[in-house]
């Protein structure tokens, strides 16, 4: 007695495949970024949308930090914070993490469409 037909044996393997392409497409979202946005005490100081490096001073022209975005990456290259917290973040292509660095009350925040990671938060 035949349980299976042919038809089915080839249905079966079109939804096998339509969820293998599923699992694929989900495993390697597109990542970067559009730019960053720079925070100085809560005002916005600096949009970035072009590539390069883009010094940040104070009312008094002290620089308090680098930040380079390249290839749909933005970090902070250079800092005047004592701890470099902001420096070791490293290279951020997702714009759910931003880069903030407390004693000189900055915060990078990369722009571009929120991906939904599962991760809430990045902690060192």
């Amino acid at each position: 007695m035949k349980f299976t037909k042919k038809n089915d044996l080839y249905l079966l393997l079109v939804v096998i495949l339509l969820v293998l392409v599923m699992i694929f497409m989900n495993a390697y979202p597109k990542k970067g970024i559009n730019g960053a946005e720079v925070y100085l005490k809560r005002e916005k100081i600096l949009q970035i949308t072009k590539e390069g490096t883009y010094s940040i001073k104070n009312d008094e022209g002290e620089l308090l930090m680098n930040v380079e975005y390249i290839d749909q990456k933005v970090r902070v290259t250079d800092s005047s914070c004592p701890l470099k917290v902001c420096e070791n973040t490293g290279w951020v292509e997702n714009p759910n993490q931003p880069i903030i660095c407390i004693p000189n009350e900055i915060i990078v925040k990369p722009l571009g469409t929120e991906d939904d990671t599962g991760i809430d938060i990045y902690t060192w």
